[in-house]
Parts: C-alpha cells; structure tokens; sequence
C-alpha cells in the first residue's frame, strides 16, 4: 500500500503589532485583544510594552522592536499630554507606523470618559481618579474586566476605542 504525503497546509496569517507606550498600555491592549481577536481569526496580534519617553522615543522604539519581523500592520497607543511634532508623525508615516492617540491627556483620562466619568486636568490626576475603581494593578490585563466590559467598549464612539476594537477584530477592515 503506498504511503500517503501528508501535506502542511499553512494559513497566511496577517500579523500585527500595537506597541503601548508603557505598561498600562500593554496591559489594557491586553485585555482587549482577547475579547476582539478570535482563535483562528487568520490574524496573529502581538502587543508590546513601550519604552515610555517623549513622542519621538516611542515611534523610535517601535521601529527597533518591529524590525525583526515583518509586520502587515503597525500601531503605536500613545498619551496625548506631550504633542507630537510633525517630524515625528512623518517618521512614523515612513515607517507605516499608525498613531493611536488616548485623549484626552492619557489612557486613563480616555477610559474615565469612555465609563462616563470626566477626566482632571493632569495625567496622574487621571490616574489618581481611574487606578482604585480597576480590580487590580493596572498593569495587569484582568484589572480592567470589571469597568470596561465587551458591552462598554461596544458602546463607546471613543475614535482609538473604535479604531482598536477594528483593528483587533478584523485588520482587513
């Protein structure tokens, strides 16, 4: 009998990273990848910690940290409180990095808004306000279960919440 070839048939997956600009980042990015990106979704999504700094430090970083792998689709989640300057959106651009700016201010000031709740005037005030409402530390995914459910995150017209929630569930889109 002759032996049959078993065939490896491998899916071309689209890959994708979003880079957070610290550790909070990472860890909301985290959290919601696994509510949007499915198994078997023919997307491989990495997330990745940021090395924090100035605009300019964390498009450079991105850049360093994909570099070693050619990625479909490049994203950066970054704070709002320092601006950008157009040097730096173009370095980005040539380097097919999308910005995804949390405003207003920072990530936690864009979740308070997203749970109804108005932002203060500084990032750590942000903070200050958001951190003791989580159910851990808010460099942990699960922290962020309870306050930003599926239902929530559907619910918000937050543009990055939007744009991310899009780019999880289907990077085609």
């Amino acid at each position: 009998m002759a032996k049959r070839e078993k065939r490896n048939r491998r899916i071309q997956q689209t890959t994708l990273i979003i880079v957070g600009e610290g550790s909070h980042e990472k860890a909301f990015l985290s959290h919601m990848k696994v509510m949007y990106t499915l198994r078997n979704s023919g997307q491989k999504v990495s997330i990745v910690k940021g090395d924090g700094g100035s605009p300019y430090d964390v498009i450079k970083s991105t850049i360093k940290k994909s570099s070693h792998a050619a990625y479909d689709y490049k994203f950066i989640l970054m704070d709002n409180d320092v601006p950008i300057r157009q040097q730096e959106y173009d370095l980005a651009k040539k380097q097919n990095i999308e910005l995804l700016m949390s405003t207003p201010l920072c990530l936690e000031g864009m979740l308070l808004e997203v749970i109804g709740q108005n932002p203060l005037n500084t990032a750590e005030a942000c903070k200050k306000l958001l951190h003791p409402q989580l159910s851990g530390k808010p460099t942990e995914p699960h922290s962020y279960e309870n306050l930003f459910t599926k239902t929530v995150l559907d619910e918000t017209n937050k543009f990055t919440i939007v744009r991310l929630r899009k780019v999880l569930a289907d990077v085609k889109n």
